[in-house]
């Protein structure tokens, strides 16, 4: 039976590892593809740098005789099958390697073989363990983190960096600080001169490059990938399992705890109060932050069509919503005013800027965090990464609605959390299992009306009782 070419993908999941090589300190190379046997790659939205590991069957003791002793670089390349392969369709650390660095148990799997698992992540996650930043800095913070990710000195990055420009400028010293501390730091002051002076920045790693974005511009950009819930295998007319629509079958979700409101009252997603003593004018200023207010701010995964997650009815007893206490929250901040006087200099900056990122930040954070999202299991593509926008289309299961798709859980999320499986033991397989999350919903706005304090049931209606207790209480 003829082969069908490398650039046609014969069954959903399919990959091709084309390069696996560990290259040790030595600079001796030694090619590991039919040794490997399960190779996970993980990314996270809110890590500075991605992580995996490689379980590999070792008939030739190469840990003890090659050897690899934690120090090595991994030279590693996966792609889906495809006509034209690029950057951002690829798995590729070919050009920059990936670090080797923990070798972890080894188990025995008949006479004369191991079953070896490889920890790698990035090189620059090792080198940010290997320097401190000790250095002054002044401009736009986007301009700064590029600055530190490039410095010889410090990361020494060459890979792609995704950048979303800042409106801010910012004059800042940063004493023996981690450069990863440094660009968190970064994150935390920064406004996007793009997006309605948005402060969501992250910074992260995927396999496609170094992102500094704001939440809101990844909520900006259309839906690269659609998922529905069907039923997998399933032909067409003409009796076919077609591979496309198997890559937009979810294989599995699960829908994780949300809406803790206790906890969101607490963390400042629903409301804060910002209280800033500036030293230099000597005065103290009030910032306050409303969910409801702030949300058409917003830039929100459903284009525009987005509804919040939590209603405006008042509380019966005290006739205030959610958003309306703005003490469930307190933040408290030592500034100084934005100018940095010098001879024949005047140089305007903002100071650490939390008066306009810090509630609106910690709120956007805590929105995805815990606001709807789901864990998701899919058939495998080397194109998806996490920060990608993806929609889903999630059956409705209640009786009481005429509607094929759930509004809360149905329509476009951003992904948080990713991990990539490539599985060589058995059956070739590559899937995917991400944790997908957004703050708002379709639909309907939820009523207002709230509970009425004529309604029988909701309402407070105990009158307040006071017992003292008595000699013969304390006697017994």
């Amino acid at each position: 039976m003829a082969q069908l070419p490398k650039d046609q993908l014969q069954f959903a999941g399919e990959f091709l590892l084309e390069d696996c090589t560990i290259v040790s300190t030595t600079g001796v190379e030694y090619n590991i593809i039919e040794l490997v046997q399960e190779i996970n790659i993980y990314e996270n939205l809110y890590q500075a740098a991605i992580s995996g590991d490689i379980i590999i069957k070792d008939t030739n003791n190469i840990v003890d005789n090659f050897p690899i002793l934690g120090e090595e670089r991994l030279s590693l390349k996966i792609v889906t099958p495809q006509k034209s392969p690029q950057k951002h369709t690829t798995i590729d650390f070919s050009l920059s390697p990936l670090m080797i660095y923990k070798v972890n148990s080894a188990t025995g799997d008949g006479e004369n073989a191991m079953v070896v698992s490889l920890q790698f992540g990035s090189v620059e996650a090792f080198r940010n363990n290997t320097c401190r930043v000790s250095q002054s800095y002044k401009g736009q913070p986007s301009d700064i983190v590029e600055k530190i990710l490039r410095d010889e000195s410090y990361l020494k990055s060459k890979k792609p960096l995704f950048i979303e420009p800042t409106a801010n400028l910012t004059k800042i010293l940063f004493p023996n600080i981690r450069p990863f501390k440094c660009i968190k730091h970064l994150t935390q002051i920064s406004n996007s001169s793009h997006i309605n002076n948005s402060p969501s920045y992250l910074f992260y790693e995927t396999t496609k490059g170094f992102h500094f974005r704001t939440i809101d511009s990844l909520c900006l950009e259309d839906s690269k990938f659609s998922f529905r819930e069907t039923v997998g295998g399933q032909r067409d007319e003409t009796g076919v399992v077609r591979v496309e629509n198997e890559l937009e079958n979810i294989i599995h979700y699960q829908v994780t705890p949300r809406k803790d409101t206790m906890k969101n009252i607490q963390s400042g997603m629903l409301s804060s109060k910002l209280i800033t003593h500036d030293v230099y004018h000597k005065k103290l200023n009030l910032h306050k932050y409303d969910y409801l207010s702030n949300f058409d701010k917003d830039i929100h995964p459903d284009n525009g069509e987005g509804r919040p997650i939590y209603s405006e009815a008042k509380d019966p007893d005290n006739q205030k919503s959610l958003f309306e206490h703005e003490d469930t929250r307190l933040f408290v901040t030592t500034t100084a005013s934005g100018y940095s006087f010098a001879e024949n200099e005047n140089y305007p900056y903002q100071s650490d800027n939390l008066d306009q990122t810090l509630q609106r930040k910690t709120a956007r954070s805590e929105q995805f965090d815990y606001g709807i999202s789901m864990n998701v299991e899919i058939n495998g593509q080397t194109y998806i990464q996490v920060g990608d926008k993806v929609n889903l289309e999630i059956g409705a299961t209640s009786a009481n609605t005429d509607k094929d798709l759930d509004d809360m859980l149905s329509g476009n999320y951003l992904i948080t959390h990713l991990r990539h499986t490539f599985t060589m033991s058995q059956q070739l397989k590559h899937k995917i299992i991400m944790r997908v999350a957004k703050d708002s919903k379709q639909g309907n706005f939820y009523s207002s009306d709230g509970i009425q304090q004529s309604n029988k049931v909701g309402p407070d209606k105990s009158t307040p009782e006071k017992i003292e207790l008595d000699n013969e209480y304390f006697a017994l």
